[in-house]
């Protein structure tokens, strides 16, 4: 089973990537996009988008208790190798307290996925 940070790096990924989001209208277009080698640019996203819908669930039901947990997960996975100071700018806290955050998501994802995985 794979972990809460390796989940949440691949998730950020997923969703900068958009995968999975019909985004364009002309049928030609996407069979073009998806038929065409990628170079270069940021490295892809190693999750299923059933996985990766799991996390955004996670993190959308942290954030009915704990918004600001929620956001800093957010920015700071979703953000691209954002520092914990330059997240702290962007929500508005420390950059410890940021970092209080994170370590907090990371425990709860956790105990989601521990609670999948019993079930």
């Amino acid at each position: 089973m794979r972990d809460a940070e390796d989940l949440l790096t691949h998730w950020g990924r997923w969703s900068r990537q958009q995968v999975g989001v019909p985004r364009c209208t002309s049928p030609s277009y996407v069979l073009m996009r998806d038929n065409v080698e990628q170079t270069g640019g940021l490295p892809g996203a190693d999750i299923t988008d059933e996985e990766a819908m799991m996390i955004d669930r996670m993190v959308a039901v942290m954030a009915r208790r704990w918004p600001k947990m929620a956001q800093c997960i957010t920015v700071y996975y979703r953000g691209m190798d954002m520092t914990m100071a330059e997240v702290g700018k962007q929500v508005g806290e420390t950059r410890l307290k940021v970092r209080e955050f994170i370590i907090a998501g990371h425990a709860y994802i956790d105990g989601c996925l521990e609670m999948r995985e019993a079930a």
